[in-house]
């Protein structure tokens, strides 16, 4: 053989064997630590060498305890935020963590194999820690920490237009982008310490696709069919096909989209189809013994619907199927429209204002001014409100107890159901001029009536003329008739606060009618302010003259 042959024969003899040395030592070396964790291996900054599978368990669940505690920052332009890794439902995979650390170096191909060997004698090699995250814990931890500026991404969601769910496209947010987060995070939990997070900070999508609220919107469109058989109390329903749509919205839940119901628009709803479910309530009333204002105070009723109502319903709504029985709807406190304790504030203690006429006895009108009279007693005026005859009482019918009497109609006497009521708006109206009050709508009778202050008098119709009496002070006013076979008085109770009286009368002609202005001085006793108001009386010479 060549000399020169026989050099490089040997020249590459050489590392083949030293290869084949090293070869042969690796698979030793592999054979010994079978079932084992490899050389120069660490776990979350833990040493395993060595360590056998149940060995590696232990260590993992010491980890599995002690790493969800542990503090996370995350780093983004602008500022991030520090947490831990409870908030984000950060939790310490076991099985595969403890299957990744017995694979570091047995997986690849042969000579990367090989390698990793090698290099474990000068190296440590890091088994990856195998980590989950809970994402509704990490979108709500994003949402609320993002120290900003932050505008939060609109989820796709259902609506109901023109018969039929829709499916309503999100809207891209800004900010820190949990799903970054999510990404980054495993990575970060490697190394046994403090774990950061660096990430961007730009638009954040959202968290779900069109699609599935496109498949919620079928979803829903499939299951609300059929009328929805409701009961509350012994009152019964059927809601409408389209209400029950109507009601639908979606959420975030349970990670996904679902339905969901408005619960203020279920409960206003079920409330005007079921309104003689439950009892009425007893109303706070005020009585007036010897001069003096009593508060008797009332009770709660019950209605539909209880706050439970909303989530019978809507797990009754998204069943798939008609329901076989009216879905049970609990029913709820009706309270009085006026509390005790609100009587009680309305500072209704004292006469503030009180006029009486006079009638001859035994007259079919004196029927009709005692029925009003019996209507109205009681009625209470609250700060900023106003009182309307008409609105109380209503149009004056047999059925409500108003006979036949004369009447002033159009400038000419004349007879019809109710006549007389009128001499009560007079009483009205004047217990008002010198209580204070002021006037919404009133009209004097077109012919003067003797035993009615001449110029302060008012008429009734319906529905027009009208007597409205304007509650302008800061405390109720309690309307109180009384009367005997010749006379009515109207007393106005409250808290004094002003002083009123007539200080002035003119006169002045209207064509072929006369005009009377009144003039009235309310003096306020807080202050001493004093202010001149009018009202107004037109008056036909006789009956059927025109004006």
């Amino acid at each position: 053989m060549p000399r020169a042959l026989r050099h490089t024969l040997v020249a590459l003899a050489v590392p083949v064997t030293l290869l084949a040395l090293l070869a042969l030592a690796w698979q030793i070396d592999a054979g010994r630590s079978e079932g084992r964790v490899q050389r120069r291996v660490t776990l979350a900054g833990r040493p395993v060498s060595g360590m056998t599978e149940k060995q590696v368990a232990a260590v993992v669940a010491r980890l599995a305890t002690e790493v969800p505690g542990r503090r996370v920052e995350v780093r983004a332009p602008g500022g991030g935020f520090t947490t831990d890794g409870r908030a984000l439902g950060l939790r310490v995979a076991e099985p595969a963590t403890v299957r990744a650390a017995l694979r570091v170096g047995r997986s690849g191909s042969a000579p990367a194999r090989l390698w990793q060997w090698v290099n474990s004698f000068r190296t440590e090699r890091a088994a990856p820690l195998r980590v989950s995250l809970d994402a509704a814990a990490v979108y709500a931890t994003v949402a609320a920490k993002d120290p900003g500026p932050r505008q939060p991404p609109v989820e796709p969601s259902i609506a109901f237009k023109k018969g039929a769910f829709v499916a309503v496209p999100g809207e891209p947010g800004r900010g820190i982008d949990p799903a970054d987060v999510i990404a980054a995070l495993p990575l970060a939990a490697d190394n046994g310490g403090r774990m950061v997070v660096e990430v961007e900070r730009g638009d954040v999508a959202p968290r779900f696709p069109l699609s599935m609220a496109q498949r919620l919107a079928g979803e829903v469109q499939a299951k609300v069919t059929s009328p929805l058989p409701v009961q509350a109390g012994r009152s019964k329903a059927a809601v409408p096909v389209s209400m029950q749509r109507s009601w639908v919205r979606s959420e975030v839940a349970d990670g996904g989209l679902r339905p969901k119901v408005d619960g203020k628009e279920v409960l206003a709803d079920l409330e005007k189809l079921l309104p003689g479910a439950g009892d009425p309530p007893v109303e706070t009333k005020f009585t007036v013994v010897d001069g003096r204002v009593q508060i008797i105070a009332g009770a709660s009723g019950t209605k539909c619907c209880g706050e439970a109502a909303v989530e019978r319903v809507e797990r009754v709504l998204f069943r798939a199927g008609a329901p076989t029985a009216p879905v049970e709807l609990p029913l709820t406190e009706r309270p009085p429209k006026l509390t005790a304790e609100k009587a009680a504030a309305l500072g209704i203690k004292e006469p503030v204002g009180s006029f009486m006429t006079k009638h001859k006895g035994g007259e079919p009108r004196v029927a009709n001014i005692h029925r009003i009279a019996d209507l109205v007693r009681g009625a209470v005026v609250e700060p900023g409100k106003a009182f309307s005859i008409n609105e109380s009482v209503g149009k004056r019918t047999a059925d409500k107890g108003f006979v036949v009497a004369p009447v002033i109609e159009d400038g000419k006497l004349t007879d019809d159901v109710g006549g007389g009521v009128s001499q009560f708006a007079t009483t009205l109206f004047n217990a008002a001029f010198f209580a204070g009050l002021d006037f919404g709508e009133y009209q004097s009778h077109s012919l003067y009536i003797s035993r009615y202050p001449y110029g302060r008098e008012a008429t009734m119709g319906y529905p027009h003329p009208d007597l409205v009496i304007k509650n302008t002070s800061p405390y109720g006013v309690l309307i109180w008739p009384s009367y005997n076979e010749t006379s009515i008085t109207v007393t106005l109770y409250s808290t004094r606060f002003v002083d009123a009286q007539q200080t002035g009368q003119s006169e002045a002609p209207r064509g072929a009618c006369k005009r009377v202005t009144t003039e009235r001085t309310r003096t306020y006793l807080a202050d001493g302010r004093r202010e001149v108001d009018k009202v107004f009386a037109t008056y036909r010479p006789k009956e059927g003259v025109n004006c």
